[in-house]
Parts: C-alpha cells; structure tokens; sequence
C-alpha cells in the first residue's frame, strides 16, 4: 500500500516538474537567497558602524525629561 502511494507521489512530482510548476521555485529560491544576503550584509555594516554599541544609553536617554534638563 506505501508503495504504491510512493510511487503515484515520484509521478505527481514528474508532472510539475514538466509542466513547469518547478520553474517558479527556480526564479524564487535564488531571489530569496538573493534577500537573505543582502539582510545579512545589512546587518553587517550596520554592526561595524557602530549602530548597536550603547543600547542601555539609548534605552536611558528615552526616559529622560527634556524639560528638566533646560530648566538647570
């Protein structure tokens, strides 16, 4: 029984590779692959310019009044 449902999926799959389905997933991965470099790149340069040095100072600076600090 296993079989035969193996063997009637291998020709299901041999129909969409020739009836062109499998050609969207080759215009597809390589654009995916294509986004994940360039996020990752992204990353990168965003980390050597410094963008995630001081995240306590940023989270610090939020909560402080501007007011108070023109007053003195």
């Amino acid at each position: 029984g296993d079989v035969a449902q193996l063997a009637r999926r291998s020709g299901q799959f041999a129909q969409a590779c020739q009836s062109g389905a499998m050609s969207g997933l080759a215009f597809l991965i390589p654009i995916a692959l294509g986004l994940g470099m360039l996020g990752l790149t992204a990353f990168f340069w965003a980390m050597k310019r410094g963008q995630f040095e001081d995240l306590d100072g940023a989270a610090q600076r939020i909560l402080i009044d501007e007011e108070d600090e023109d007053e003195r």
